[in-house]
């Protein structure tokens, strides 16, 4: 059994985004701990659109 990385990014990026709006909820600001996940997310789900693009290119 593979993992596929394009798989995985494609998973955390969304979720790293979800726990940015949580964080940013509980905090009711926009906290730093809250734009590192947006960050984070951010860049995963440029990584995975762009890897995703890459195999049907």
């Amino acid at each position: 059994m593979s993992i596929d990385v394009k798989t995985v990014f494609a998973i955390l990026g969304p979720l790293f985004l979800v726990l940015a709006l949580i964080r940013m909820a509980q905090a009711r600001a926009f906290v730093p701990q809250a734009k590192a996940w947006l960050i984070t997310g951010a860049i995963f789900s440029v990584v995975a659109a762009w890897l995703w693009w890459q195999q049907a290119a």
